[in-house]
């Protein structure tokens, strides 16, 4: 049995099939898993997912900013962005079933350490919050699990976006709580050394002064992180508790898939139009 973990899809289904092909993945024993940002600004959404459902339990993602953005939409608690590909998804007969299955995804996926394993291995989209231990990770990621998979997951998708508040308070409650939660795992970068604030910025390759890349901040869990989201990395951080695999397909660049049991690296350029 192999474990093969993707970089984001966003819809690149050409590049996602090609690249198990190239791996020989073989759903009958081995496992995908999948950052987050299943969909979005890629061609092909409704195959892609439409594959998730098909490998059933073989299948391991966790949500993405763009798989929540989705969900926002296809539930009427937002309207589409300008460069949103999410027609085929909308349009599909099969929308109830594409939603059901994205709002029971968490946050985090935990793979504890085995004989081969030193460390416990987390994947998640963005990464996780420096100051947050992986037990506390976990608890906090469970309050927005838990309420996607309740009847006020619309509520919650109406007033999830925005960057505020950047700084973490125990005591923040509610929407404000939910969002910077949210906001940690699917959409961080920066943050101040001690882990206390959040910076989010659109230029992913400009460093804020005085803020460093959340995995350059002393982390409190020793957990191995695989994460996607920011593609100006392309698969570089220096730190091999850290991995990043989102190498920008749906920018024209690679889909990179990681092998866990050898850590050998699979990738598929970009076929364009």
């Amino acid at each position: 049995m192999s474990t093969y973990v993707f970089g984001d899809i966003q819809g690149c289904f050409a590049e996602l099939r090609s690249l198990l092909d190239q791996a020989n993945f073989d759903p009958t024993t081995d496992e995908a898993w999948f950052v987050g940002d299943l969909v979005n600004r890629g061609p092909d959404n409704r195959a892609t997912l439409d594959l998730m459902l098909e490998l059933g339990s073989s299948a391991v993602a966790v949500l993405g900013n763009h798989d929540l953005h989705f969900l926002a939409i296809a539930s009427g608690c937002h309207h589409e962005h300008k460069n949103d590909t999410l027609g085929d998804l909308l349009e599909s007969p099969a929308l109830p079933d594409y939603v059901e299955w994205l709002r029971g995804l968490p946050l985090l996926h935990v793979k504890d350490p085995n004989v081969d394993s030193a460390k416990v291995i987390v994947m998640v989209h963005a990464g996780l919050p420096p100051m947050w231990d992986l037990d506390t990770c976990l608890a906090r990621a469970s309050e927005v699990e838990t309420v996607l998979r309740s009847d006020e997951f619309p509520s919650f998708l109406r007033q999830m976006y925005g960057n505020l508040p950047a700084v973490w308070e125990e005591d923040l409650v509610g929407v404000d709580r939910l969002r910077m939660i949210t906001n940690y795992f699917t959409r961080m970068r920066y943050c101040r050394q001690g882990g206390r604030e959040l910076e989010l910025t659109h230029k992913a390759d400009i460093q804020p002064p005085g803020f460093l890349p959340w995995f350059d901040v002393e982390p409190a869990s020793d957990a191995r992180v695989l994460f996607g989201h920011w593609a100006a990395l392309n698969g570089v951080t220096g730190h091999s508790r850290a991995v990043a695999l989102d190498t920008g397909c749906v920018w024209g660049r690679d889909l990179t898939a990681l092998r866990l049991e050898d850590s050998e690296r699979f990738l598929c350029r970009a076929f364009g139009d």
